[in-house]
């Protein structure tokens, strides 16, 4: 029956039952709502109290349900806003009480507590103008409100106006010199500005006129911590816990203390305390991430199956257990719990993130991906979404999407440390080691004690060459972690670019020791092996490796290289084939088995590869350049000419070929203008390689332009002495510029030190035409 005559049908017997009690019932109903309506007052006054009621209870959640009903009655209701926002404010919703507050303190502009706490809220949020504004509002009424001089020295702080944030603490200061809080905004300046000296009297002349409240001590703890003096901070720390045990905030900035600097076992203590005091739904998660950080993840557990009871943090609180469920090897029923939460809240972040990140551990790098993607688009300003995307990218093998990707988080957020250093590393990969050091330097400046960020930093001096710069501050970062494996592996490196062989391989050892799973301290090593030409160790350093857990592609890979250098090519060859057959997207293997088919003059066979190597890459630059080499030594110049012209689109700066076809242009008659601008694009790229300043001095050469050929070809002789077509490119140049001396020195030299090089007959032509002039 359609739902239509069904609805005639209830209309027809409600009509013909005139004064049944149901009816009765609906007049009675219909009149109270009536009287509701016609008397706003009543209810807000009724939900009002409910409210006051729930909150002097403790049961916040609840006076948030009953001033909300309340404001349904009358919006306007300032004083009911303001309980609002500190019922919010109460249960942890920062957001929420900060516009209720922002409401309420515009519905009340006398209010001025109300004013500052709407305030300091716009300037957690990071509305500095706004809150000034606030505090201007007040201060134009009363210019002595200390409070107020305060939160425009904030703002001002915030707006990058130190300068104007200091002169309006120091007048703070002046109106109320024995305020101690004033002292601690005013050390916070000092040290934003690089006065260390200022800002630690302002934090001990805060601690000297309140010497038993907490809140000194802590500002006090916080300066020492920043400017690493370590244990006056644990000092500073301990006194305010003295004066106040059980202050929880005292507790958290302990327990972070003490993860800071490694001792993460003396941080249950505190952090524990924070959970007994507070009770919040933060200090628990807080409380079962570090269990899950220290390997107890049955008392995580036992935290989190609690929160689940609570409906503010029951999502959370699934989404960690299912994270420990996976890390036990329950894998579905870890995925039963995120799809459970996806089930009622398909676009719920958390769960969509944290799937994503579970199937890349998985392997399954496309249905990561797909999630990562659907997290993008439900959420685009959420910069963790584009974290994990970038993350994903990356594992594929997709660089240009993952720079995409971490781009956009650094535009969702500056300060997004993580995403630079990710960023930086994908720059330094594909060769841009300036962006690298721009970004890790970024990095540092938002946080100068990450260890990461100081060993990309370090990383990117290396591949610049600053050695010794590089050195210092790698130095540096081996005396505050001397147990870390990245650290240790780096130094290993750059000893062994110092030619310090047996102190890099001491370095890498002791990194094994840490981290015996290091591949790059296992690749150090064998490097080592190699070039003192051992390679029984190196091969059975591999194998060991090999041996010791399933192989994946790099370690394949690294085996293969270590075989092809002590001559077994058939073993390379098999060891890159499986690489390939592990994982059919690792590049370096394409790229490993074309040069070790070149090697064996087996050109056809790495023009295979590096042609398939090409069809499977985003960006196959490096690729089609090899393919285009491999075609130019097979004498196809137009094949070479098109993989080469393919690679530039893809690269407008791509060095090596944008050289290489420079070279055919301006050797086989092309337009010079266009070989030209490809040669100085290289160049650019490669400033000191001779081959590329060959190639550019050639094309001087060919445009009469003899001075700049000259300067050009003289890097290429000076680099690369022992090659006689560049002595004898230096000799045309020389004889273009009048300057028949050099010139005939260099093509002598040219011809000594190869007699039959391409070119030969005309050098001795131009040194005969020298000697007639």
């Amino acid at each position: 029956m359609r739902d239509g005559s069904l609805l005639s049908q209830v209309r027809t017997k409600v009509r013909s039952v005139k004064y049944s009690s149901f009816s009765v019932a609906i007049v009675c109903a219909v009149a109270l709502l009536n009287a509701c309506r016609t008397d706003p007052a009543v209810g807000a006054r009724k939900h009002r109290e409910a409210g006051d009621r729930q909150a002097a209870a403790g049961k916040y959640a609840e006076a948030v349900i009953e001033y909300k009903s309340a404001l349904l009655y009358d919006a306007r209701a300032g004083e009911v806003r303001a309980k609002l926002a500190d019922a919010y404010m109460k249960t942890g919703d920062v957001g929420n009480a900060a516009g209720e507050y922002i409401r309420a303190a515009d519905l009340l502009p006398d209010d001025v507590s109300l004013q500052l706490q709407a305030g300091s809220l716009l300037l957690l949020g990071g509305r500095f103008d706004d809150a000034k504004a606030r505090a201007e509002k007040i201060l134009n009424k009363n210019p002595k409100n200390v409070d107020a001089q305060l939160l425009s020295a904030n703002a001002q702080a915030g707006m990058r106006n130190v300068d104007g944030a200091v002169a309006q603490i120091e007048e703070a200061i002046r109106i109320d010199p024995e305020r101690s809080g004033t002292y601690s905004n005013l050390g916070a300046l000092e040290l934003g500005r690089g006065r260390r000296d200022a800002a630690e009297r302002a934090f001990l002349k805060a601690v000297e006129l309140r010497p038993n409240a907490v809140e000194p001590h802590l500002a006090l703890a916080n300066f020492y911590w920043l400017t690493e003096r370590r244990d006056a901070a644990e000092r500073s720390l301990k006194r305010a816990l003295e004066i106040d045990p059980r202050n929880a905030l005292a507790n958290r900035v302990l327990a972070n203390f003490y993860i800071a600097t490694n001792r993460r076992d003396q941080a249950e203590r505190p952090l524990k305390t924070v959970y007994e005091v507070t009770k919040t739904s933060a200090a628990a998660f807080a409380l079962a991430e570090f269990y899950i950080a220290t390997s107890n993840d049955a008392a995580a557990t036992s935290i989190l199956q609690q929160l689940t009871s609570d409906p503010r943090a029951a999502v959370t609180a699934n989404v960690r257990l299912a994270t420990l469920e996976h890390k036990a090897g329950r894998r579905e029923e870890s995925y039963k719990k995120l799809d459970a939460v996806l089930a009622s809240d398909k676009g719920n972040l958390q769960a969509l993130l944290v799937k994503s990140t579970l199937l890349l551990s998985d392997g399954k790098a496309n249905d990561a991906l797909a999630g990562a993607k659907f997290a993008t688009e439900r959420h685009p300003d959420s910069a963790p979404a584009f974290f994990t995307l970038g993350r994903i990218e990356a594992a594929l093998r997709q660089p240009d999407q993952a720079i995409a990707a971490f781009q956009e988080v650094i535009r969702l957020n500056p300060r997004a440390t993580e995403a630079k250093i990710a960023l930086g590393q994908l720059h330094l990969a594909q060769g841009r080691p300036d962006a690298t050091v721009g970004l890790a330097t970024e990095a540092l400046a938002s946080e100068p004690q990450n260890g990461n960020a100081e060993l990309l930093y370090i990383r990117g001096l290396l591949a610049q060459g600053e050695i010794n710069r590089a050195e210092n501050e790698l130095k540096k970062l081996v005396a505050r972690f001397p147990e870390s494996a990245p650290v240790r592996t780096q130094m290993g490196m750059l000893l062994g670019r110092k030619g310090e062989r047996q102190a890099a391989r001491a370095e890498f050892d002791r990194a094994l020791k840490i981290d015996p799973n290091s591949l790059e301290a296992t690749t150090g090593l064998v490097a080592l092996d190699l070039a003192a030409r051992d390679f029984s160790s190196a091969r059975n350093r591999v194998d060991a490796r090999l041996a010791s857990s399933t192989p994946n592609a790099p370690l394949l890979t690294l085996a293969a290289r270590t075989y092809a250098a002590g001559g077994d090519t058939a073993a390379a060859e098999s060891f890159l084939r499986r690489a390939l057959d592990v994982d059919s997207s690792y590049l370096s293997a394409y790229g490993a088995l074309g040069q070790l088919y070149i090697q064996q003059r087996k050109l056809s066979q790495a023009r295979a590869e590096f042609e398939a190597l090409a069809a499977r890459s985003s960006k196959p630059v490096a690729a089609l350049t090899m393919a285009g080499v491999i075609l130019q030594a097979e004498g196809d110049d137009e094949g070479a000419r098109q993989r080469f012209e393919r690679a530039l689109q893809f690269d407008p700066e791509a060095a090596v070929a944008a050289n290489n076809l420079a070279w055919m242009y301006a050797e086989k008659g092309g337009n010079l203008d266009v070989a030209l601008h490809l040669a100085q694009t290289a160049q650019k790229r490669l400033p000191d390689v001779p081959e590329v300043n060959d190639t550019l001095g050639f094309i001087y050469v060919k445009k009469n332009l003899a001075p700049l050929a000259i300067s050009s070809l003289k890097v290429s002789a000076e680099k690369d002495p022992s090659n006689a077509l560049y002595h004898y490119h230096l000799g045309l140049a020389y004889a273009s510029a009048g300057d028949k001396t050099h010139a005939k020195q260099s093509l002598t030299r040219a011809l000594a030190l190869k007699p039959d090089f391409d070119g030969a007959q005309d050098a001795k032509d131009k040194l005969s035409s020298l000697d007639l002039q």
